[in-house]
């Protein structure tokens, strides 16, 4: 049997379909929880919020332009923007010229802001915490669904353009 053949009868099963949705639930659930334990967490911090946190996570190693964050990160260039408008407020980033785009500059942290990357990798220990104390989950159990929902992400990406 073909890909194809497959994913039709998949799409067709009502029990898959069913799962599927049960999946898809609990993924937007799990989504809600994390935003909730992480706005917890850095409640107390006066220059991270949880956009922030995201931004910070994503440039840390690699600066990158607003639209290149956004896409990765997957949310609206605007949202991100405005997020980024904020770093550059309380002196967390600064922009550095793009070679390659002269109005898309890279967002890099400055020295503040790379002061603060110890801080989200105490919230991020405090976040996993909360999520796997007192269960039963493997290294093994975080690889294989990573990389099965990194899978599914990047299926969505490639199939999206035939919604018409």
């Amino acid at each position: 049997m073909n890909q194809v053949t497959k994913d039709k009868k998949l799409s067709e099963s009502i029990e898959f379909l069913s799962d599927f949705q049960l999946l898809f639930g609990n993924i937007i659930r799990i989504n809600g929880a994390f935003l909730e334990v992480a706005e917890k967490i850095c409640s107390n911090d006066d220059l991270i919020s949880v956009p922030i946190w995201r931004v910070v996570a994503v440039i840390r190693l690699n600066p990158m332009t607003v639209s290149d964050i956004a896409k990765y990160l997957g949310l609206k260039r605007q949202s991100v923007q405005s997020t980024v408008n904020q770093m550059k407020r309380r002196g967390l980033i600064k922009f550095r010229k793009n070679p390659n785009h002269k109005t898309s500059p890279f967002v890099i942290l400055t020295k503040k802001g790379d002061g603060k990357i110890e801080d989200i990798l105490r919230y991020q220990k405090k976040l996993t915490e909360v999520f796997i104390s007192g269960s039963d989950i493997t290294m093994r159990d975080v690889v294989s669904n990573r990389e099965f929902l990194r899978a599914l992400r990047e299926n969505s990406e490639k199939n999206i353009s035939k919604l018409n």
